[in-house]
């Protein structure tokens, strides 16, 4: 409620902006400088940021997406917007004037203030996603006419709040780039030279797949992409990686579910080296473990799935000024797609056998029908591990510790003890039947899979 609440201020706010309306329609300039300092929230980046480092930016986005003939001067919107209680000016002396002009040219030039987002509507900018799409909604809806906007200004409007996730507006998979500084400067890939773009907070943005590891594999919707660190000029790995950097942020996408945009290093025609570089979508991060490497050093290795066009997730960028009609009697289409045929009959027996109850903590859910157990297969069945489809090779988890056993933070050992990976202690023993017993080799490649950098093994209690 306190959000919503807050939200509710802050729209109002942006109802009462006293903007120019000469011409009969809103000028947009302050909701253009608010739509950039959103998106710098989203994306993690400073609250406040100096006129001289921004000034050419804010020019630039006024001209684009500013009304046509209006003054796209960008000092008057970012100290205007002081007085509507959505922004903040700091590190200046004397009064702001409050008229355009070559006064306010010359004070902003020599006083050089940092502007931004006020500490309350920051945020919640950078934390609160539905609110921030409520924010952006009604600065859309009041002052740019989305419902009837044109493609390039609705891509340009996006580009504004883009936080770094998901699609490019404006950029279309297979689209080529002739160097690392395109892919920067349209926000494909937002680092020069590392191949992983993101935090271990946030998650990874995008990746680079351009064969520089040796241990890269790229299988076309599936890549078994190495992650960063340890390695010589020429590719060769020379030192163990760690879970830190890009590989943290891949694995936080992982636990996230969050997709990352994958860019292909494709070789320039006639060139042994140069590179072009080619936007190829989305993929999900499935899996993720560390292991010894061609070198035989530890490296971090993520399996990357693409997504179908169906799967794409929304885009929180641009408008929502109608509710869609939809449609009352949906088609359904024939579509033909390769899985992994799994055997219902194996998941039925060993939930059956166990009575739902969880193996690790004993846990029996109750559905309205019927009770509600997971199978976990031990040794995962897709690529690279190919484990079996057997009732050996699958335990009966309740949800969470399914979810907890799949990323590797609960850990079996063969004597059949269970350590939660995160404390590095036991909380148990799993439980067995005797029409239900797990192969302790599944369960060795299991710890092996997920005993990388960073595990000490069990402490005893």
């Amino acid at each position: 409620m306190v959000q919503a609440s807050r939200t509710d201020e802050i729209c109002a706010a942006i109802d009462a902006l006293r903007v120019d309306r000469s011409s009969g329609q809103p000028a947009r300039h302050q909701p253009i400088v608010l739509l950039w300092a959103i998106g710098r929230a989203a994306s993690g980046r400073s609250r406040l940021t100096a006129w001289e480092e921004v000034h050419e930016d804010l020019g630039r986005a006024l001209e684009a997406y500013g009304r046509p003939g209006s003054d796209p001067s960008p000092e008057y919107p970012f100290v205007a917007l002081s007085r509507s209680g959505l922004w903040e000016l700091k590190g200046f002396t004397g009064d702001v004037p409050t008229a355009r002009g070559s006064a306010l040219k010359h004070w902003v030039q020599e006083q050089n203030p940092r502007g931004g987002l006020s500490q309350h509507v920051y945020k919640l900018m950078a934390t609160d996603p539905e609110a921030r799409q409520r924010v952006i909604d009604q600065l859309l809806n009041r002052f740019f006419d989305t419902a009837d906007a044109d493609e390039p200004l609705t891509t340009g409007l996006a580009n504004l709040v883009f936080d770094g996730f998901g699609p490019v507006p404006g950029v279309a998979i297979g689209q080529v780039f002739s160097s690392r500084r395109e892919l920067y400067d349209a926000n494909v890939h937002r680092q020069l030279q590392a191949g992983i773009s993101g935090t271990k907070d946030r998650g990874a943005e995008s990746i680079v797949a351009s064969g520089g590891y040796e241990d890269d594999e790229d299988l076309g919707n599936v890549i078994i992409y190495t992650g960063q660190g340890g390695r010589n000029d020429s590719g060769q790995q020379i030192a163990d990686q760690e879970l830190t950097l890009g590989n943290a942020a891949l694995m936080t996408s992982r636990t996230t579910g969050m997709p990352v945009r994958v860019v292909r290093g494709v070789r320039k025609a006639g060139s042994a080296s140069a590179m072009d570089y080619r936007y190829d979508g989305l993929f999900h991060v499935e899996d993720a473990w560390c292991e010894p490497g061609q070198s035989n050093y530890l490296v971090w290795r993520f399996r990357l799935v693409q997504l179908m066009k169906a799967e794409a997730p929304f885009q929180t960028a641009l408008p929502r000024p109608r509710i869609p009609a939809g449609n009352e009697a949906p088609s359904r289409v024939e579509s033909i797609a390769k899985r992994i045929v799994r055997s219902t009959q194996v998941a039925n027996f060993v939930k059956q056998v166990h009575d739902f109850h969880c193996q690790v903590c004993g846990l029996r859910l109750t559905s309205p029908t019927r009770p509600y157990a997971e199978a976990a297969h031990i040794q995962a069945l897709g690529k690279p591990h190919n484990g079996p489809d057997l009732a050996a090779n699958v335990l009966c988890l309740c949800p969470n510790h399914h979810t907890l056993f799949d990323f590797g933070m609960l850990l079996i050992d063969d004597d059949l003890k269970v350590t939660d990976r995160s404390s590095g202690t036991v909380i148990g023993r799993l439980r067995e039947v005797p029409d239900h017993q797990i192969d302790r080799a599944y369960l060795a490649y299991h710890r092996d899979h997920h005993s990388g950098a960073g595990w000490h093994g069990p402490v005893d209690e």
